[in-house]
Formats: structure tokens, sequence, C-alpha cells
């Protein structure tokens, strides 16, 4: 009785010290800088946000300041919240500020309660959003709703009706060059439909697994619609993951491809088999999946044992998948005490650039802080978001790094999700990813023990990096041009090109006052690299972080995202540098 005391006074000091906003709005990890940003002042204590790995975040490429979240809220912890709500939020700004837009459907206190939704978009920019509910008429089950148009809050509801077993929940989407929309559920067994216009094609059972083990993409040019799933119910693996694709419109199945065979230990009887977490997205045609193994039994698993995030992509390392992250290059904790159904490495989610074949990462670790305050059976593990990319579609692979904040108090992250596709900007990837943050590790719905908690929020964090070693297209010699620098990053020196040409815009075949300049992300300048009069002709010069000896360097530079301006005439261009220290 003592322990639990002093465990509630931890809990709440903890909770007093906690702040209306996080205390930090940017993080340094080691290669980037994020920018971390409160989604909504909204606290909730229906803190499960999802089974799987979670899709509640989207971006429309034609405008991509236009972002999209949605999230699980209750404003109570009572286990029953019944109030429990999905609630939509945009963003018009590049997830700098948000709005919350509304409920979906809305929630008016004895209809529409709802749960666990995911989101994408249509071609002109609205949302679409499924999720499970009880919107009157109908029982609690799957449905789709789509905006009539940008944020307008005015969405049309449209309903599958029951799978052959029953309602259909924890839904999954995708979007179809046309509009079309398809939906994966779950109901004892996992089911696939397609909307068109406002017709359904009807439920069709494709496999097993468990709510939420499941995702959906399609290729780039459209041809294809892929799924990747825990479990085949067809093949009675349990524990495997497995891809399957459409090549017309989710008419027709091609028999399923293993991404991972379980296998059982000949000592202790456990399978090394696939979890909660699974995720798809294409390269052009190919698919790319990532996801979690861990130990298992035939009725439960080891959350306080080490696990792996891996990918798999039939055209990589000869098609067996390849560990992401483990023990060797992501430091393991047990994850004990409300583990939510996640192993220490978990719920992965993926995806890409908008061009030049890079693939994102991210996904749940454990820190090795625990509540609390021990590593003992009955602490409950804090957990983090970690981030990798690679620059090849797959083959080779950064070292996993922290993007969260390590913040007094403590808090807890978890249910990453990503924009599937990330927008290039002068060739650089803006990278964007919403969770949940709360200082009470573990969620109120899986440990109902008498201390609850109204308190987990939700978060954007976006950072950006260079398309490495990406040049612009040549430019005739006949017209001004500033490269690229390269190397980009750098550490400490790099060299950056640029072209005057013979025939200027003052005068002809005379020289010109060239100044090229580095400034940081204020404005300020903190070097110059050039100042003279130049003949025409294509110059380099080396920019070094380190040195004063060829050039004026203002201030020592810290690690971040820099400007370099090449400026002769009435010609003036700016791109991005980034120095890592």
């Amino acid at each position: 009785m003592l322990t639990l005391k002093i465990s509630f006074v931890i809990f709440i000091l903890s909770i007093s010290l906690y702040s209306q906003n996080i205390p930090v709005d940017k993080y340094h990890s080691p290669n980037f800088i994020w920018a971390i940003d409160d989604i909504s002042d909204l606290k909730t204590g229906y803190d499960y946000q999802s089974h799987g790995s979670a899709q509640q975040v989207w971006l429309d490429l034609t405008n991509p300041d236009n972002l999209h979240a949605v999230f699980i809220y209750s404003a109570v912890a009572d286990n029953a919240w019944a109030d429990r709500t999905s609630i939509y939020f945009g963003s018009t700004d590049a997830g700098g500020s948000w709005f919350e837009v509304g409920a979906v459907p809305i929630n008016n206190g004895t209809t529409g309660r709802s749960g666990f939704p995911c989101i994408v978009g249509t071609s002109d920019g609205s949302a679409v959003i499924a999720n499970h509910n009880n919107n009157a008429p109908h029982t609690t089950r799957s449905t789709i709703f789509i905006d009539n148009s940008l944020f307008e809050n005015n969405f049309t509801e449209y309903d599958p009706g029951e799978t052959i077993t029953g309602p259909a929940l924890y839904p999954k989407l995708a979007i179809l060059p046309d509009n079309d929309v398809l939906i994966a559920a779950f109901s004892s067994d996992l089911y696939l439909n397609k909307l068109s216009g406002s017709i359904f094609s009807g439920w069709g059972l494709v496999g097993g697994g468990e709510p939420e083990t499941y995702s959906l993409a399609v290729s780039e040019n459209g041809t294809k619609i892929g799924l990747a799933c825990l479990g085949e119910s067809l093949l009675g693996q349990a524990n495997w993951v497995f891809y399957n694709e459409t090549t017309d419109g989710g008419i027709t199945w091609a028999p399923p491809t293993i991404v991972w065979q379980a296998y059982t230990d000949s000592v202790t009887g456990n399978i090394r088999g696939g979890f909660r977490g699974v995720n798809l997205i294409f390269i052009g045609e190919e698919p790319c999946v990532v996801f979690e193994v861990g130990w298992n039994t035939d009725t439960g698993y080891y959350p306080g044992l080490p696990s792996e995030i891996r990918f798999w992509s039939p055209n990589i390392n000869g098609g067996e998948s390849k560990v992401l992250a483990d023990s060797s290059n992501v430091p393991f904790y047990p994850n004990l005490g409300i583990t939510d159904q996640q192993f220490p490495l978990s719920r992965p989610v993926i995806g890409r650039s908008q061009s030049n074949d890079y693939l994102l990462v991210a996904f749940n670790a454990t820190t090795g802080e625990y509540w609390p305050g021990s590593s003992s059976a009955d602490s409950t593990a804090y957990m983090c978001g970690m981030f990798m990319y690679s620059s090849d579609a797959g083959n080779t692979w950064s070292d996993p790094e922290r993007f969260t904040p390590i913040t007094s108090p403590l808090i807890d992250w978890r249910y990453v999700s990503i924009v599937p596709i990330s927008p290039l900007n002068d060739n650089f990837i803006k990278v964007h990813l919403v969770m949940q943050g709360d200082p009470m590790p573990g969620s109120n719905v899986n440990s109902w023990w008498g201390i609850q908690s109204v308190t987990a929020q939700y978060y954007h964090f976006s950072t950006e990096f260079p398309i490495i070693n990406v040049q612009d297209d040549p430019k005739p010699f006949s017209s001004f041009n500033l490269e690229q620098n390269y190397p980009n990053p750098f550490n400490p020196s790099t060299k950056i090109k640029y072209n005057i040409p013979s025939v200027t815009l003052r005068q002809a075949q005379s020289d010109i006052l060239v100044t090229l300049k580095v400034y940081d992300i204020l404005g300020k300048e903190i070097a110059t690299l050039v100042n003279e009069e130049l003949s025409p002709g294509e110059y380099e010069v080396e920019f070094n972080a380190s040195s004063v000896s060829s050039f004026r360097l203002v201030r020592n530079l810290s690690s971040g995202i820099y400007f370099y301006t090449l400026r002769a005439g009435a010609f003036v261009q700016t791109k991005k540098l980034v120095y890592l220290k």
C-alpha cells in the first residue's frame, strides 16, 4: 500500500510539472534539426491511438503547405470513454500552426462515437477519413467520410455495410488516381472493399491477422495496388508477413508473397515472428514494406526481449528482408509494465520522397526510462520516436536516430505516422511526422488499475534535408548558373560552382562585380566567399566552415541549414546547404 501511495504522489508531481506545451520547439538529433509544433491544446484520456502502424497524417502534394491529421480524443479517462471521437485537424503553413476542423462524424452526445481513424485525400485536396463509428442509423462499423472540399468540414458518409462475419472494424485506406477508395478492415479476418463514386464493390475476404496489422498503397503510376499484412488465414500462418498486389483495381489479387516466414526456436519453443507493425509504400512500381519482428508464443509475445525493424522489397537484397534496426544500432531496453502490445522496437511507418528514390522510416523505441522510476516488472517503459532514411530505394540506410526531444519531466512518445509522400523543394526533402506525447507512459486503455490521466497530446515533427549529390540540369554557358554545393551535407568543406556568361545582363565581353555570400536561416551574413570583378567563365570556390584563411568567416558555425547567394549585376540566385559537424 505504501508503494502505491508513493507512486501516486510521483504521478501527481509529474503531471503538475507538465506544462500545456512541450518545453522545446526544436530538437537537434545527430544529423537533423526537428521543428516541433503543437497540433492542439486538447488533452485526451483515450491514448491508445492504433493497434498497428498508424495512418493519421496526409499531405496534398499539389499544395504541400496543406497538411491533414486525425486522432482519437476523449475528455475523460473513465474506462468507458462514451465521448470517444475522431478529431480532424488541418494546417495551411506546412505544419507550423494547426486548427481543429471538427469531429468526424460529428459527436452530438448520443450518436457518432468513433475511433481508430485513418486518412488519405482526393486529387483536389479534400480529406478522406475512415473510422469505425456508430453514426446513426447504423451500428458500429467502419465507414468512409469524404469532405466536400478543402477543410470544409462537410463530410458525406459512405457505409459499406457488414461482412459475412459481422461488422468490419479498424479500417485502413488507399486512394486510386481516379479517386476510388480502397478500404481494408477487420472482422474475424481481413476484408477489402472498394468505393467507386457512391457504390461499393462488396466486402471480399483476403486474409487473417489482427486489427490494423495491414497496410494499403498504390504504385506511382497507379497500375498496382499493394496490400502488406500480418498473418494469412488462407495459408494458416499467424506470425508470417505477406505482400499481395492487384493490377485490375482490386478485382483479382496475385498469390501472396512471403515477406517474413516465422520460425520456432528448437530450445525454447518460442516463435520468431512478425507482430503488430506493418506498413507499405511504393517507389515506382516496386513495393517497399517495413515490419517488426520479435519473440512470440502461440498465445502471446515477449516485449522484454530484443526485437527488430525490418525492410523488404522484391529487388533489394535478393528479395530477402533486411534488418534496419536492432540492438546493434539502437540501445536495447526491455518494454515492461503496460506494454500496449509493443516490442522494444515497434510500429514502423514508411514514406518516400516525391522523386529521387528516397525512403523514410520512423518507429518507436524504448528509452531505458521507466515509471515510477525503476526497471522492475511493475514499472512501465517510456518510448521515443526514431528516424532513418535510404537514398537508394532501400539498398543502404542511415543509422537510426531519435527525433523526439529529451524533456523534464519525461514524455512518452508513441504512435508515429508519416506522410506517404514527402514533398521536394529545391532539392530538399521536407519530412512530416505526427505522434502522441504523454507524460504518463503506457495507455489508460490497457492499464485500468486506478491511476488514470487526461494528459496525452498531439504533435507535429518536421525536418528537411538535401538530396545528396543531385546537380541541377545542365544550363547553357550563355547564362548565369549557380550549382548545388557538393558534397551536401558537408563537414567541414564543400565546393560551389557557378558560371558567368559571355554576355552579361549589363554589358558585353566585360568584367562584372560578383559576390557569393553565405547566410544563416535568419538572413545574417556568415561568410563572404567571393567579392570581385570576374570575366566570363566557369568558377569554383571551396567553403571550409572551420577555416578563416580563404574568406571572411563571421563566426564558427553550428550544425544546421544555411543559404548561399550569388549576385552578378541584376542576376541573383540562392541555394541551401547543410553543415553537419
